[in-house]
């Protein structure tokens, strides 16, 4: 009798037990299913504004150095331009506008924001893109669109001036002249606060900044009469007494 009671109370232990165990393998409760997805939000919550500003900050860098790449760009071509003419029979509108200040680019006004039917400039030959390069100059106040991926669709706009400098001897090319390239975002172009000319800051952001209306690169460049070929022939021909000197400017 007290064997059989024996046995009987190790299968009623052994059968908690396994009643438990099966129990414990059925899955979580539902306490334990609200406290992981109470885990996994805050987890959200606290990585999601990093990588939101992280890939903010990365896109307005892109495009500051994609602007970069465009004002560094513009100050090639007028440079191109002026050793191209070599000094002589230059086409002025080939150059930026002149700027109605003495010497302080910077106090030059932004331009008013380009419309849709703006000249654009762009690498697609299909976007009916503006003869710039080819004599078209572009006003002080009127902001060249640039399509910088041939998509037909400005991505920036640019402003391009000049101080007026001075013409030495016969030649037309102006030397000892300040050029300045202000490139803004395409959001400018929309964005209803005043254009700036402040460069716009490249800070950690979480949105667009103040590229809605500050330009992107900014580049005020000296051009002096080094950066032709014969400025120095032009300098001294009214001056030379001699044959010498103009046989050997030719």
């Amino acid at each position: 009798m007290l064997q059989k009671l024996i046995w009987l109370r190790r299968a009623t232990v052994a059968k908690s037990q396994g009643q438990c165990l099966k129990s414990s393998e059925q899955g979580l409760t539902l306490l334990e299913c609200l406290m992981a997805v109470m885990v996994m939000g805050l987890t959200m919550a606290m990585i999601t504004p990093p990588l939101v500003i992280a890939a903010a900050t990365r896109v307005q860098n892109r495009q500051a150095e994609q602007a970069m790449q465009i004002a560094q760009g513009e100050v090639d071509r007028v440079r191109a331009t002026l050793a191209r003419e070599n000094g002589q029979n230059l086409t002025l509108a080939r150059l930026p506008a002149i700027a109605t200040v003495s010497s302080n680019l910077e106090a030059v006004a932004p331009p008013a924001r380009p419309s849709t039917s703006s000249p654009m400039k762009s690498s697609a030959t299909t976007c009916g893109i503006t003869n710039y390069n080819n004599g078209q100059q572009i006003a002080i106040n009127q902001g060249l669109r640039v399509d910088v991926d041939g998509d037909c669709k400005a991505d920036f706009f640019m402003q391009t001036f000049r101080t007026a400098g001075t013409i030495r001897g016969s030649a037309s090319t102006p030397s000892d002249f300040q050029l300045g390239v202000r490139v803004y975002s395409i959001l400018a172009a929309t964005s209803s606060g005043s254009l700036e000319t402040k460069p716009a800051s490249l800070q950690i952001v979480s949105g667009q900044g103040n590229r809605r209306t500050r330009p992107l690169a900014v580049l005020y460049t000296p051009f002096s009469q080094s950066d032709q070929g014969n400025a120095l022939c032009s300098y001294h021909q009214p001056s030379a007494q001699t044959g010498a000197l103009s046989a050997a400017c030719n």
